[in-house]
């Protein structure tokens, strides 16, 4: 069995690309992506590519891409958060144009990926598992990142 991919082709390229900067700085969702790419199936490769297990150097190039985003201008998890706080103390003085403010804030964060939109069903409690079952799903969530990880320092030597 061949190894894996240690290069992205061009179209994962651009998908990626288009996952993090959207069209003309609009986010897209993964199946217009995929589509803007030129995958012929955009509904399938759009979520498959997001896939760490599937697509780890996709990925990674996109964690990557973000990192750089983040860098660029200048946001942190800390800043967004001190910034917030600011917006916050301004508004118990003065509520003049805040709303803007805070809206301005929390999309300078959905740029930087500090949000995520997605949709968790929970079927269940990590109180309600058993130690075997807990050492399992915590083992399944290392392998799952380990691929993250090692495509990321690949497409880092490069």
């Amino acid at each position: 069995m061949p190894g894996p991919k240690k290069q992205l082709t061009p179209m994962q390229m651009k998908f990626a690309q288009l996952i993090v900067y959207g069209v003309d700085g609009n986010p897209i969702t993964k199946t217009e992506a995929a589509k803007l790419a030129g995958y012929s199936d955009a509904a399938n490769e759009g979520s498959k590519m997001t896939n760490p297990i599937k697509y780890p150097l996709v990925c990674a190039y996109i964690s990557n891409l973000r990192d750089e985003v983040r860098e660029k201008y200048g946001i942190s998890f800390e800043g967004h958060l001190e910034e917030l706080g600011k917006i916050r103390d301004r508004a118990k003085k003065d509520s003049k144009n805040l709303a803007a403010a805070a809206t301005t804030e929390i999309a300078r964060g959905k740029a930087a990926g500090f949000y995520i939109d997605q949709k968790i069903i929970r079927h269940g409690n990590i109180d309600d598992l058993n130690l075997d079952q807990l050492y399992e799903r915590m083992k399944t969530i290392k392998e799952k990142n380990e691929k993250v990880i090692e495509a990321k320092e690949l497409l880092t030597k490069d």
